[in-house]
Formats: C-alpha cells, structure tokens, sequence
C-alpha cells in the first residue's frame, strides 16, 4: 500500500503523511471483529449467491430481514465459489479487497491533483484522510459496495483521460453492471462530446452482462436478468416512498420521512405534510431533472472558468460523484462517500493553494461536512444522539446543502486560465 509501503518503511524512505494516513485507516480495521460476527449486507450477497450456485432464483425473494438482493448475476457468480465456506471468509476478503480499492484511490487522488511532499501538501492528505475516516468506516462496517463504486469511477474517470478507453470503459461498465449508479456517467460524455467512451462503456456492460451465460445456462440466466431488471425499475412503489432501517439519506427518502404519513419502525414522526405516491414521484422526477440540468451548467460553465487540466477532469467527475447520493434512491449515510472528491477539492484549495472564503461560507461549509459525518464521527457519540441523528435524516440534509455548498466554493474561487482539459 503506498499509505504505509513495507520497502520505503523497511528503508527509511517513508513519509510521514504516508504513516500517519496508514495508520488512520488501520483504526477502521476495527469494525472487522463486528463485520464478521454480525449480520450485514455481505450476508445477503453470500445467500444470493448461494441460490444462484444452486441453480435457484437469487432474486426471488427476500433474504433476511425483509431485504432483497438488488445487484446483478455476474456479481453473485463471482461471490458463487465463496459460498462454498462459510460467511465468514467473504468478509475478511471483502475487507482486504476494500483496502486495496482505498490504496487506489488514495493514488489516483494525488495524481489528479498532482500532490507532492511539502508541508502544505502534508497537511492537506492528514485532513482528506481524517474527513474521509466516518464514509470509510461505515462501508467497511456494513460491507457496502460504495468503495467499490468510488473506484470504479475514480479509476475510470483516469484511463479515459489517458486514452485507455478499454480500461476506462470497463471500470465503469463494471461498476454499473454491479450497482447501477455510475450509469449517471454516460451524461457526463455525452455533454463532454465523448462518443468513444459512451461506447467503451456501453460495449463492457453488454460484455459482463453477456458474460454469464458462458456457465448459466441461457434460459436460467436470461429469467434471472429479467427479474434483476423488473427489481432495478424505477417505477416501482419501494423505489418512490423509500424507508429503511437507520434511515436513507437521498432526496427521495428525505421526502418519505417529512411529506408522507409513511410509518418508519422504531422512529418517531417527523410529518409536516401528506402527499400521495403520485405526489411524492413527481417532485422527485422533478429534481433529478433538475440535478440532470445542473450537472451539465457545472460541467462546461462553471468546472471550466474555475479549474484547467487534471483539476478540470477531477472537478467535473467529482461534482457528477457528489450528486449520486441525493439523485438516486436507497443510499444511506456511508454513501457520504461519493463526496469524497469534492471534499478534496475543497480541502486542497484552501490547504494547498491558501484559498480562503468569506466568513459566511466558511461556517456554512463546516455546517454542511458536519452534517454529513465528515467533521464529527457519529459512533462516538451517545446512542440517543445518533438514533436522533439517524432518524431525523440528518445526513441526508447535509448530503443535500452540501450540492450548493460546492457550487457557491468554486463560484468564490478566482477564474483559472483555460487550458484544454480533454475527456
């Protein structure tokens, strides 16, 4: 791992950010002993999986907790020889491969904005690191997907600048292939005039989808993809009113838990109104078009008056990354995650380049990432506290201030000479 490489520690060529960085993250190896011994998401890709090794339907039916299995085939076919042994072997693989992701991350983090050594620089990983600790925690706690989606669209945002369209195209079909949400991407070339990648990406995920049938046989596969779509339908009831356990954070939930009389076990009622299912789906179609339109002005209006080379390509995947959360529904608080680039954006601005706001703002800005869980880390705090935090949907208002947040930082900053950025 390049936070904390053996050969630089072994001779004495290390950097201290890198130890300091390294050992942060070895702190969330803490949640491995709970990982392990209690139930999370993994249990349910470990008994979808196991469905599908045994030639059942993984996607018919809840599998523990009333919760579905909502990713797709060749996922759980990777995940078929693991259910082999038990559980528990999964988990511990699943947080080493999470690790590894996070080295990448951390890699491609400092390429983009080209980080060196200096004190400044020094500074500004240690607080990335300390402000990305509560979204690392989480995933790796519930072993959720969104480190995995991070990387898949963090490195594929860097082969396609590299011109490594067939590296660039299956990182992203990957990630859509398995949990959807870097779909969002094929918005982000089409504004950027990308037809080559559009098309890389579109010819990976017809690969992984095509790629199952090799071991499946055709009929088998081809009901369990329809099933797996008929889930993933945006129409459907439990992708408008949205509830879950611990509280969602995305847009959508947010109107769930305010405007609706919907009844969340174990959290009081945080009514103010009544509005229909059809109510509730149209406001919420109307805000990702909305987040849609927003995209696009940010991305060839404001990313390139602000920002020129590595940067511009950084900004402009980075606020497409940060929309992800409030966009899409079913997202919880370690979706926070998607920020990530943003914050470091942020971060290395005022650090870095000594960038510093109106006062205004700043407090704002401190506001919005302690809301979302960047600043302040939730376990700590008493279990009344986090209930109240959790079922007040308090990081999905953060999540949802932090958009504004973003664009009014880079509105501040002073206009960049334009340079020709590519992708």
């Amino acid at each position: 791992m390049q936070f904390l490489p053996y050969k630089k520690w072994k001779s004495g060529g290390y950097h201290k950010e890198e130890v300091i960085i390294g050992l942060l993250f070895c702190l969330a190896l803490i949640p491995v002993l709970r990982n392990i011994s209690a139930d999370n998401d993994l249990d349910i890709f470990y008994l979808a999986a196991e469905e599908l090794r045994l030639g059942t339907n993984p996607y018919n039916g809840p599998h523990m907790f009333g919760m579905w299995y909502y990713y797709s085939p060749l996922f759980a076919s990777v995940l078929a020889p693991l259910t082999l042994f038990p559980v528990q072997v999964l988990k511990v693989l699943w947080m080493l491969l999470g690790f590894v992701m996070l080295n990448r991350i951390y890699v491609l983090l400092r390429r983009f904005l080209n980080v060196g050594y200096s004190s400044r620089e020094t500074w500004f990983l240690i607080a990335l690191a300390f402000n990305s600790y509560h979204a690392v925690f989480m995933n790796l706690l519930y072993g959720q997907l969104t480190i995995l989606i991070f990387w898949c669209c963090l490195e594929g945002i860097y082969r396609m600048k590299e011109s490594q369209y067939i590296a660039g195209g299956l990182s992203f079909a990957l990630g859509i292939n398995i949990k959807i949400l870097p779909v969002f991407f094929f918005w982000y070339f089409v504004l950027k005039r990308n037809l080559k990648a559009f098309f890389m990406i579109s010819a990976g995920i017809a690969v992984l989808i095509l790629i199952p049938y090799l071991y499946l046989s055709a009929g088998y596969h081809t009901q369990i993809m329809k099933d797996w779509l008929g889930l993933l339908n945006p129409l459907n009831k439990e992708h408008v009113n949205t509830v879950g356990e611990g509280g969602f954070t995305d847009f959508a939930s947010l109107l769930t838990r305010y405007f609706t009389n919907t009844v969340v076990r174990g959290e009081g009622n945080y009514s103010i109104a009544a509005l229909s299912t059809k109510q509730i789906f149209l406001i919420q179609w109307t805000f990702r078009v909305f987040i849609t339109v927003l995209c696009a002005w940010v991305l060839l209006k404001l990313v390139p008056r602000k920002f020129n080379g590595e940067k511009a390509i950084l900004a402009g995947a980075a606020f497409f990354m940060a929309c992800i959360p409030v966009a899409f529904p079913h997202q919880r608080d370690y979706s926070v995650m998607m920020c990530i680039p943003a914050v470091a954006l942020m971060l290395h601005g005022f650090i870095v380049n000594g960038f510093r706001l109106p006062k205004g703002l700043q407090i704002f800005t401190l506001t919005t990432m302690t809301l979302m869980g960047l600043i302040i880390f939730f376990p700590l705090l008493p279990w009344p506290v986090r209930h109240f935090i959790m079922e007040s949907r308090i990081p999905g208002w953060g999540m949802l201030l932090f958009i504004p947040n973003v664009i009014l930082w880079w509105k501040f900053l002073p206009d960049s000479v334009t340079q020709k950025e590519g992708m």
